[in-house]
């Protein structure tokens, strides 16, 4: 693949992260990708197979950082509720360089977990969620949470939680303005560090020990 390849694949995908951000993967068709890309349906797909090779390459990218720094945080030092926070700001970060690709991944997980063809994505989200559950097993059993909630239900909030921080489409003066590829999907406040320690503080403090 020559370099114009390259980067006109790496155009196309943009677009269609940003697009599938906003719009939903289902709300989103090549040729509103080909359109925004300024090109013909025909063409992109000199550069993609389909709708699901996009899909595959977006999430990609956001896992790939994300398996860059989570395990080593899920590793790192101290009880489990600091690894735990550890985690939660690194996922933050990385979806805060990566916004479109997350929330592509948010929203269009029931798609993903049901194709086929997908099924690589679902095993790596599986396994990164295995590290949550275990760095969450051993903050209550160290005791630096609590214990007695259903460990599934405070993840099923952890990643909800992430996820909202990170969806600002609700945020916006105008809700009916119609999104645009090129807005991009407005993560700075959710993803800095004051942003971070909102949603760290919020999580641990109900997840610490009472009494």
């Amino acid at each position: 693949m020559t370099r114009t390849q390259t980067s006109a694949r790496d155009r196309v995908l943009q677009t269609a992260a940003a697009l599938f951000a906003e719009r939903g993967f289902h709300g989103t068709s090549v040729r509103d990708i080909a359109d925004a890309c300024g090109m013909r349906p025909s063409s992109l797909y000199n550069h993609v197979s389909d709708k699901n090779d996009m899909l595959l390459h977006i999430v990609g990218r956001y896992l790939d950082a994300l398996d860059r720094v989570l395990p080593d945080e899920a590793g790192g030092p101290g009880d489990g509720g600091t690894r735990l926070a550890a985690m939660i700001r690194a996922s933050l970060g990385v979806a805060g360089m990566y916004p479109d690709e997350f929330l592509t991944l948010s929203n269009s997980w029931t798609y993903i977990r049901r194709t086929p063809e997908l099924t690589a994505v679902v095993a790596r989200r599986d396994a990164g969620r295995a590290l949550w559950a275990d760095v969450l097993a051993a903050g209550i059993a160290d005791g630096s949470l609590r214990g007695g909630l259903d460990p599934g239900e405070v993840l099923r909030v952890v990643f909800s939680a992430l996820h909202g921080s990170l969806d600002r489409r609700f945020d916006a003066p105008d809700a009916s303005a119609a999104p645009s590829a090129e807005a991009g999907t407005d993560t700075a406040s959710a993803a800095s560090p004051s942003g971070a320690e909102t949603l760290v503080t919020l999580l641990l403090d109900g997840l610490r020990p009472r009494g």
